[in-house]
């Protein structure tokens, strides 16, 4: 189907991204490290700034996690069923375990977002008080992608068990 095929590209995409975001990370922690213990004048902003993209890079590499079936499961038990089976498994963990988290938590980080743009709200982990709003619009992100490739894994799991994939 077209629409799994494109969410699955979304989620390769955002898992790129996502590992693309290490570089910049690996690069501030680096530059804290060396002014913080070589020369005793540590960043107003390393701190924030490293907590950021580690979020980021977290919040958006889990749908392309969820697509490569990197998150975690009970293996003892999954590798008893049969393929039909951890079919029918993996929908009924998507349907019931973690759809319904992402879409809540999803649009709970929406007006958690929205919230922090408003009323302009002020990181105060440092004293270097960034905008909240940029660093929170990866929550809802985050999880609507989530949310999306569980639907493409759904329709994915059914679409194989009633074409008899995996019997």
């Amino acid at each position: 189907m077209r629409i799994v095929k494109l969410i699955d590209k979304i989620s390769e995409w955002t898992g790129a991204l996502s590992a693309w975001i290490v570089i910049p990370l690996m690069l501030v922690v680096m530059y804290e490290v060396v002014m913080r213990h070589f020369f005793n004048s540590p960043t107003a902003w390393g701190y924030d700034v490293s907590w950021m993209l580690f979020a980021a890079q977290f919040l958006l590499g889990g749908a392309f996690t969820h697509l490569r079936n990197g998150h975690i499961r009970i293996d003892i038990v999954y590798a008893t069923l049969s393929e039909r089976a951890r079919r029918i498994y993996d929908s009924a963990i998507n349907i019931i375990m973690i759809l319904p988290p992402a879409i809540l938590f999803g649009w709970a980080g929406v007006k958690f977002a929205l919230e922090a743009y408003v009323v302009d709200e002020r990181l105060s982990t440092t004293n270097w008080f960034f905008p909240a709003g940029p660093p929170k619009t990866f929550i809802p992100l985050g999880f609507f992608l989530l949310a999306l490739q569980c639907v493409a894994e759904i329709i994915r799991n059914f679409r194989d068990l009633r074409q008899g994939r995996g019997t």
